[in-house]
């Protein structure tokens, strides 16, 4: 299996896991953010997303992440095993 095969498939259970933790949601502010990373802090989201690893929606007043992006996020960061 090629490695973007793997990532795709990851990446959905990782996306499956977290519609399991916010159901209904289709986007999380940072708080909730920080939340579904495991993050103490909301601002290391911000941080993230200051150096280009977590992308975030701004049609809003808040940044808004989407479970998508999340998912890509943490598998992206991931160590292989």
């Amino acid at each position: 299996m090629t490695d973007n095969r793997v990532d795709a498939r990851a990446t959905e259970e990782v996306l499956e896991a977290l519609r399991r933790q916010f159901p209904g949601r289709v986007s999380l502010d940072r708080t909730e953010t920080a939340q579904a990373l495991g993050f103490k802090n909301p601002i290391t989201v911000d941080r993230l997303r200051a150096r280009g690893l977590l992308r975030a929606s701004l049609a809003t007043r808040k940044p808004m992440y989407s479970l998508t992006e999340i998912a890509r996020f943490l598998v992206e960061t991931s160590e292989g095993i």
